[in-house]
């Protein structure tokens, strides 16, 4: 499954929202309000700010986004304009984005978060995930033109990072799978910060 882990700081978030807000192709999904487990969804195209916690990103080139029924005999259903907004019943409360169930490969995940988990102070890991080709066997691969847009987004994070090893001990680049500081976060690492290496879980932050 496609990744991208990075870490960033408030800072460096404002010029992750600013890249994905003149993406014309993709849109962010927010949530509108939840009681009850009852939540509305709405696809807006920018964001004046982001928050600590996991995003819907919607390339709306690769096609529809829908609703899953929760039944294999009953067919999902479509929403058919994600700008007007849809609704969702979900068993947790406190989620940030849908559940698309078969809408795959589906969305991209964006995680951001500051405060580590793992140690008072920590950097907390955020990230980009994408399903991806994980899904072409069963005949649901991903659209080509999402694949080109992600390809987009590793260009991105890469010219505006320093690659550092994704765990700390791990010093040979040949091996050690890559991770990607935005500049405020690299400037913090290099003078002592701490990092979280799991992803980041709000529950547990520090």
């Amino acid at each position: 499954m496609p990744s991208l882990i990075v870490y960033a700081t408030r800072l460096d978030a404002d010029l992750i929202r600013t890249w994905i807000n003149e993406e014309s192709c993709v849109a962010w999904i927010t949530k509108v309000r939840e009681e009850n487990h009852h939540y509305e969804w709405k696809a807006v195209r920018e964001l004046d700010s982001i928050q600590q916690q996991e995003y819907a990103l919607w390339h709306m080139e690769s096609g529809h986004l829908n609703i899953p029924s929760g039944n294999a005999r009953r067919p999902d259903a479509i929403v058919h304009d994600p700008f007007r907004g849809w609704v969702q019943n979900l068993e947790h409360s406190g989620k940030t984005c849908p559940w698309f169930g078969g809408n795959l490969p589906g969305p991209y995940s964006f995680v951001f978060a500051e405060d580590g988990c793992e140690a008072p102070g920590n950097l907390a890991r955020s990230e980009f995930n994408w399903l991806g080709d994980r899904y072409k066997s069963i005949g649901k691969p991903a659209d080509p033109v999402a694949w080109k847009w992600w390809r987009r987004l590793q260009r991105f994070v890469r010219r505006s990072t320093t690659a550092i090893p994704w765990v700390e001990s791990l010093t040979n680049r040949r091996v050690a799978p890559m991770a990607y500081a935005f500049p405020d976060a690299a400037r913090q690492i290099q003078n002592g910060r701490q990092r979280d290496v799991n992803p980041w879980n709000p529950r547990n932050a520090a």
